[in-house]
C-alpha cells in the first residue's frame, strides 16, 4: 500500500458509478467518519502517467476529498481496462442501484471474453444463472428503451415483458417515448395494450386463451409477480402451474 496525494487521483471512467451524484445521506455519514477515523480501507488504483484512475473505492475517494484530507492509502495494480470493469462491476454487482442494462452488457461482455456459460458465471458471482439471464436481455432492447430502464423509468419485470413481445424497433420506441413522456401508468398502460393486441393477433382461431386480467397496475398483478419472484420463475410459467395444480384438485 502507498499513500498518495487526491490530486493526483481521478475515478475511472470504467468505474460504473463514475456519473453517480455524490452527497446522500449515506455519503454524509461516511464523510463524518472519515473526518473522525480516516479511510480505514484503501482504495484501489491504476497508474496512467502521472496520475492514478480509482477502479474500486469511489466513495471511499470522494468521501476523502470532502473530508479535506491531502492523501490517501491505494493499492496500485496493474489492469487492462477490461479488468478495471470486471472489478468495479465485481464490486457494486449486488446494490440495488446499479441499473440492469449496465449489468446486462457487463454480463454479455464478459461471457463473450471469458468463454464461460451462464450458468459458470453466476457459480462465480454467487448468483443465479436466471438473474444473470434477465440483464443480458437488457442488451436486446432499442437504445431508447435502455435509457428508459436506466433512468428507473420503466421496471425490469416490465422490460422484460417488452422483450418478450418480439416487438418491432417502431413499436418498443413508441413504448419508451410513452414512459419519457407520459410517466408510469401511462407506460404501464400501453404495454398492457400492446400485449393485449399481440396475443389477439397471435392466437390460432381454434385456440381457447386463458388470461388473467387485472391489468398491469392492480394490486393482484403485482402479488402475482411477487410470488413468481419468489419462485425463481416467470410470471407466466408460475400462472401454468397454479392453474395445473388447481385442475388436478377438482
Amino acid at each position: 500500500m502507498v499513500m498518495i496525494p487526491l490530486d493526483r487521483i481521478r475515478i475511472s471512467s470504467q468505474n460504473i458509478r463514475v456519473d453517480e451524484p455524490f452527497g446522500d445521506e449515506e455519503d454524509l455519514e461516511l464523510i463524518e467518519s472519515i473526518k473522525a477515523q480516516g479511510v480505514i480501507q484503501p482504495i484501489i488504483v491504476r497508474q496512467i502517467g502521472d496520475i492514478y484512475e480509482v477502479d474500486i473505492g469511489r466513495r471511499r475517494f470522494l468521501g476523502a476529498k470532502e473530508a479535506g484530507l491531502e492523501e490517501i492509502q491505494c493499492i496500485v495494480r496493474e489492469m487492462t481496462l477490461e479488468e478495471a470493469m470486471d472489478s468495479s462491476i465485481s464490486e457494486n454487482i449486488f446494490r440495488k442501484d446499479v441499473d440492469p442494462v449496465t449489468l446486462g452488457w457487463w454480463v454479455k461482455g464478459r461471457l463473450e471474453r471469458s468463454g464461460m456459460s451462464l450458468r459458470e458465471l453466476a457459480r462465480e458471482l454467487g448468483t443465479t444463472a436466471m438473474t444473470l439471464s434477465r440483464w443480458r436481455t437488457m442488451t436486446n432492447l432499442t437504445e431508447e428503451m435502455q435509457q428508459e430502464v436506466r433512468r428507473k423509468a420503466v421496471s425490469l419485470r416490465n422490460a422484460l415483458e417488452v422483450a418478450k413481445m418480439d416487438l418491432t424497433p417502431d413499436e418498443e420506441r413508441a413504448l419508451a417515448e410513452e414512459s419519457r413522456s407520459g410517466g408510469s401508468d401511462s407506460f404501464k398502460k400501453a404495454l398492457y395494450l400492446t400485449m393485449t393486441e399481440k396475443e389477439t393477433r397471435g392466437a390460432p382461431k381454434d385456440l381457447l386463451i386463458t388470461r388473467i386480467n387485472w391489468g398491469l397496475v392492480s394490486p393482484e398483478y403485482e402479488a402475482l409477480n411477487r410470488r413468481a419472484d419468489e419462485a425463481g420463475i416467470e410470471h407466466g410459467e408460475y400462472c401454468q402451474r397454479v392453474l395445473t395444480d388447481h385442475i388436478k384438485e377438482i
